[in-house]
């Protein structure tokens, strides 16, 4: 692994204080969250990631918050984006340093939704208002491993392939390695979704643009 490399963001168009703390915050909560299901450098770090997925009980917001914020205090600095330069024009660019193929496949998977987000947000819908039926979205997540039944547990498992593969993951093994539990597996990755959705309203509306083609110095 060789850390970092620099990747630019291309910027257009008017810029709010908002869009400044908006797109960035969920930048880096997907870079974090796409790390996170990479080999980690040490056992120190992988418990801590792994404490991430299985500490909080996502049933609401705060999960998200602290879950994200857990996931960025257990990267290693050195593994973590930093910004190496920024210029705002139009265009301008944000210049970042960071894991080059994951900003590549980061950007990827941006594209992917952007250019399909009515279908993407059709299946994000689907599965949410199922949820929300079955009351799912706020069990209790020391009562649901015994209350689940074989229907909701095919729903969950069945959504959880779905939303992994808009978000391009090969299967959702890895995360559930480290949640041991489809149901918590498939709230983080509602939430990733929502989140690469953000960052996908910027490209569309034409304020950012994530490069999907990078040459690789050799």
């Amino acid at each position: 692994m060789e850390y970092p490399k620099s990747y630019k963001i291309f910027i257009d168009k008017r810029w709010s204080l908002e869009d400044l703390y908006k797109f960035p915050r969920a930048y880096e909560q997907v870079y974090f969250a796409f790390e996170a299901v990479l080999p980690s450098p040490d056992e120190v770090t992988d418990e801590r990631i792994e404490r991430a997925f299985r500490a909080f009980p996502w049933q609401g917001g705060y999960s998200a918050v602290s879950f994200y914020n857990q996931l960025k205090y257990a990267t290693p600095p050195k593994r973590r984006p930093l910004i190496q330069k920024m210029q705002y024009a139009s265009p301008g660019y944000i210049e970042l340093l960071l894991n080059l193929p994951l900003a590549v496949q980061i950007a990827g998977v941006v594209g992917s939704v952007a250019a399909s987000i009515g279908a993407c947000n059709k299946t994000y819908n689907a599965i949410h208002t199922d949820l929300q039926k079955r009351k799912l979205l706020r069990m209790d997540v020391e009562k649901k491993k015994i209350a689940l039944t074989k229907e909701q547990l095919e729903l969950v498992t069945f959504a959880n392939e779905e939303i992994a593969k808009i978000l391009d993951l090969p299967s959702t093994k890895a995360i559930l390695e480290r949640t041991n539990d489809p149901l918590i597996s498939l709230k983080i990755l509602l939430s990733i979704y929502r989140r690469i959705r953000t960052l996908s309203e910027y490209k569309i509306n034409g304020k950012a643009e994530l490069p999907e083609i990078i040459e690789f110095d050799e």
